[in-house]
């Protein structure tokens, strides 16, 4: 009797997500929509040719020179050769260029004469990733270019290479750039924003699940179906949506990450473990969220609410022990926070499960938590919801 009960609540969900709307477009074509859309915008990877002008002021063969370089790099496109200032913010303003160098005057003379000479170089800092690259792709050329100048200067006055190389570069850095050694867009920002997307999906659509059984009149009716036992509801109304959110994972690991050559470092099966339990904390919230609040465009709202600053502070794009104590605060009580500490370990680092467990307990904390709690509020919302009925009978 009881899996014959838990299986028409489970059919009936089925039913309901293929005829909302709402149910259908959030948990089966958005998923698969969005993905896509963010996996072809990041698929170059990095930056190429980021147009640039150059004010060559000196006009010599150094100059010239490096002007050449610049445009040989594959980051870095000469556009154009102004002859002001006023024009290089120009064409920064009509979005023309993303950044500029001026070689000032007697740059060659003061070069070839050892007195201290600078490159000035204007860049688009309201972009960050774009200022970056123009930063690190220029200095690049000008070290190169700067030191093999000296260098030959130092051979011609009789130093040998070795010597000569010393004065060049007395101390060597070497730089190991660990996790995502090439810069690339596709591996560090798309699997954070598909998982952020990802999280809001899945909040959106569980915030739906209860409430609407209340803004459509049909919790009677649901009572009825489940014998009067809160946790069939819980368990028949929630299955359905964790199977498609299932599916969602495979789709993300098993054809989008391979169909985009996005390289996971660490298991596979650690990383599918972890998604796991983030849709269950993400899912679960969003039913607490749905059971409390009858009004569904009210939960909504409160899971937009929720879900809206948590790509901020998850510390993605600004590390979490630089904001202001209260902030921090705020980021642990968001199950993305968590996720995406363990996601980036796992995905980008190859990190073993020691290293993200105690992120999968506080995961876990949150799904087995609002299950709790959601079983208490709704076990006395059914009970209103009787007594109710009881009334209008005894009425009649």
């Amino acid at each position: 009797m009881k899996g014959s009960t838990l299986k028409k609540i489970i059919f009936r969900e089925f039913k309901r997500i293929g005829e909302r709307k709402t149910l259908f477009l959030l948990e089966i074509i958005f998923p698969i929509f969005i993905f896509i859309l963010f996996s072809e915008i990041y698929k170059e990877e990095v930056i190429r040719e980021l147009p640039v002008a150059v004010f060559d002021i000196d006009n010599t063969n150094l100059s010239r020179k490096f002007s050449w370089y610049l445009d040989s790099s594959p980051t870095l496109k000469v556009i154009d050769n102004v002859n002001s200032i006023d024009e290089i913010k120009n064409m920064f303003k009509k979005g023309k260029i993303q950044g500029a160098f001026v070689f000032p005057k007697d740059f060659e003379k003061d070069a070839k004469s050892g007195k201290s000479s600078s490159i000035v170089t204007y860049k688009n800092s309201s972009n960050l990733l774009v200022g970056t690259y123009i930063l690190k792709e220029s200095s690049t050329i000008i070290n190169t270019i700067a030191g093999s100048a000296t260098l030959k200067k130092l051979i011609s006055q009789g130093k040998s290479k070795e010597s000569a190389m010393a004065i060049v570069n007395p101390i060597r850095i070497e730089t190991a750039s660990l996790y995502n050694p090439t810069y690339s867009y596709e591996n560090y920002l798309m699997p954070g924003l598909v998982t952020f997307i990802f999280q809001m999906l899945i909040m959106l659509a569980a915030v739906i699940v209860i409430s609407s059984e209340f803004s459509h009149e049909t919790f009677g009716e649901l009572i009825k179906f489940a014998d009067n036992k809160a946790y069939k509801i819980l368990i028949g109304k929630c299955l359905p949506h964790l199977l498609i959110h299932l599916s969602t994972i495979v789709l993300i690991l098993g054809i989008i990450f391979p169909l985009y050559n996005i390289e996971i470092n660490g298991s596979i099966m650690l990383l599918f473990g972890l998604l796991v339990i983030f849709v269950f904390a993400s899912f679960m919230l969003g039913i607490l969220i749905s059971t409390i609040f009858n009004d569904q465009l009210f939960a909504t709202e409160i899971a937009v609410f929720i879900n809206t600053p948590a790509f901020i502070f998850s510390g993605f794009t600004f590390p979490i022990w630089g904001m202001p104590f209260i902030h921090t605060v705020f980021a642990q009580i968001l199950p993305y926070t968590h996720f995406l500490s363990a996601f980036l370990k796992v995905y980008q680092m190859g990190a073993a499960i020691g290293y993200v467990f105690n992120e999968i307990i506080i995961l876990s904390l949150f799904g087995i938590g609002s299950i709790i709690i959601s079983l208490i509020v709704l076990r006395l919302k059914m009970n209103s919801a009787n007594k109710k009925l009881k009334l209008s009978t005894q009425t009649i």
